[in-house]
C-alpha cells in the first residue's frame, strides 16, 4: 500500500532524522545592520551540527554541551581581556580567532541549532530555499531561478557551444528584511540561576524564529485571499457519504490544480508532487480517503473508481507556537489552517525563500544602571517571493484567472 507522509510535530522530527540532517552554522562578524546590508559575509568559523537523535534535551550530548557552555562562562569571567571591556559592548567582531567568547558562542549555536533541528518549520515542505551570504539587499528573480540550457550537435572544429543562460528576462525583485527578538540578563539571573534561565532564553528564540518563518510560508497560504479559479467547493452529491464527499471534494481540487498555468511561461504547471495542508481536526478524515476506497456500504464494489489519490505528503498547521500568548502588552498571532479549509499545492517548485543570514546572535554588556548583566539579539536576513505560486490570487496581479500552484477547499461536512 503506498504510504502518505503525514507531518506534524513528530513526523518532522522523524522525517529529518530518517534523511540524516545536517545544519550547515556560519558565525558572522559585525552587528545585524552591517550583516543585512553586506555585500560580502565576514565569517568567523563554521561548523556542520548533525542530528544524531530526535529528543535534544536531556540527552547526553545535552548534558556535555551545556556542561562545557558552564565551564566557558566561567573561564571568561575569570579572564582579564573580558573584565577590561565590561562597560564596552561586546561582539563577534572584537572576539581573537582563539578566544573563550568565540568558543562560548559556538557552544551556544550548536545548541540553538539541535533545538531548531526539532521545530515545526515547514520551510523547507513548502518552499524552495537557498541560503546565500553574499545576497544584495534587493534579489533579483533571475538568480534564484533554475539556469537553463540545451545540447545541440557541433562539428568540434573550432565552432562554438551553446551555453547555459539564467532567465535574463525576468525582472521580479524581492528584499532582504531582517528580524529580530533580543534579551537582557539581570543580576539576580546570574546569581541564582543563569544556565538554566539561558537554556530557556535559547528555547523561547528558536520557537520564535519556528513561528517568524511558519509565518513566511503557511501564513501567506492562509491569509491570501483566492480567486474563483483557485477555488475547490465542498462536493455535494445527493446521497453520498461523508468519505464519498471527501474523496470526491479532493479529486475535483487535484484536477483543478494540475489545470492551473505558470505565470512564467503561460504554460500548465509542472507538478512532481502534491501536499496537502489542513488543520489536524481534519486529517484523520482527508487521510482514510486520499487511500483510496472500492467497497460500497454493504461490502459490494461501488460503481465509483475510488482510486489512490495522488496526494504525497499531509502537513498539520492548527495555529503558531507562541499564537494566543501574550508578550507585554501585546497578544501574538501566528494563525493556522481554519478547521474545514485545507490547501492543495505544488511544494518547492514556485514558492521562493532567499537567506542571506540563518538565525544568527549578537551580544553586549549590559546596563550598569538596570543592573542588566548582559544583552543578546538574535535576528535572521530572509526574503520571499510567492506570486508564481498565487498566481491569479497574488494581491494586485495583472494576470487572469488559472495561474498559480495552490487551491484553496472547503471540506465537506458529516
Amino acid at each position: 500500500m503506498r504510504e502518505i507522509k503525514v507531518l506534524n510535530r513528530e513526523g518532522l522530527i522523524e522525517d529529518r532524522l530518517k534523511n540524516k540532517t545536517a545544519t550547515h552554522v556560519a558565525l558572522f562578524r559585525g552587528n545585524g545592520e552591517k550583516n543585512r546590508s553586506a555585500a560580502t559575509a565576514e565569517i568567523m568559523n563554521e561548523l556542520i551540527v548533525e542530528m544524531p537523535n530526535n529528543h535534544w534535551v536531556d540527552s547526553k550530548g545535552y548534558f556535555d554541551l551545556w556542561d562545557e557552555i558552564h565551564q566557558l562562562q566561567d573561564e571568561l569571567l575569570k579572564s582579564p581581556e573580558t573584565a577590561s571591556k565590561r562597560t564596552a559592548p561586546v561582539d563577534a567582531a572584537q572576539a581573537p580567532g582563539a578566544s573563550v567568547l568565540e568558543q562560548l558562542v559556538e557552544k551556544i549555536f550548536i545548541d540553538i541549532t539541535r533545538r531548531a533541528q526539532e521545530s515545526p518549520d515547514l520551510t523547507s515542505q513548502i518552499a524552495m530555499e537557498e541560503t546565500n551570504f553574499d545576497f544584495p539587499e534587493t534579489v533579483n528573480l533571475r538568480n534564484i531561478l533554475k539556469y537553463r540550457g540545451k545540447f545541440e550537435q557541433i562539428t568540434g572544429a573550432n565552432d562554438s557551444v551553446p551555453l547555459i543562460e539564467q532567465n535574463l528576462a525576468e525582472t521580479d525583485t524581492f528584499a532582504m528584511v531582517m528580524q529580530a527578538i533580543g534579551w537582557k540578563g539581570s543580576l539576580k539571573n546570574l546569581l541564582f540561576n543563569s544556565l538554566h534561565d539561558m537554556q530557556k532564553v535559547l528555547q523561547a528564540v528558536v520557537d520564535a524564529d519556528t513561528d517568524l518563518r511558519n509565518s513566511k510560508t503557511v501564513g501567506v497560504i492562509v491569509g491570501a485571499t483566492y480567486v474563483a479559479s483557485q477555488q475547490q467547493a465542498a462536493d455535494a452529491t445527493s446521497g453520498a457519504t461523508f468519505d464519498a464527499k471527501m474523496y470526491n471534494t479532493l479529486r475535483k481540487a487535484v484536477k483543478k490544480v494540475r489545470a492551473l498555468k505558470d505565470i512564467q511561461t503561460g504554460r500548465a504547471i509542472a507538478v512532481p508532487s502534491l501536499t496537502l495542508l489542513c488543520n489536524s481536526v481534519d486529517r484523520w478524515d482527508i487521510e482514510r480517503v486520499i487511500m483510496g476506497q472500492l467497497g460500497s456500504g454493504n461490502g459490494t464494489i461501488s460503481g465509483q473508481n475510488m482510486q489512490a489519490l495522488p496526494i504525497n505528503t499531509i502537513i498539520e498547521y492548527d495555529r503558531g507556537i507562541n499564537d494566543g500568548f501574550t508578550v507585554g502588552k501585546k497578544t501574538i498571532s501566528v494563525p493556522g489552517v481554519t478547521a474545514g479549509k485545507a490547501y492543495l499545492f505544488v511544494p518547492r517548485e514556485y514558492f521562493y525563500v532567499g537567506t542571506k543570514r540563518p538565525l544568527t546572535m549578537e551580544t553586549g554588556t549590559g546596563s550598569v544602571l538596570e543592573l542588566s548583566t548582559e544583552e543578546r539579539a538574535w535576528y535572521r536576513v530572509q526574503g520571499e517571493y510567492y506570486k508564481a505560486f498565487l498566481g491569479s490570487s497574488y494581491p494586485a496581479t495583472s494576470v487572469g484567472a488559472g495561474y498559480g500552484a495552490i487551491v484553496e477547499i472547503t471540506l465537506p461536512t458529516e
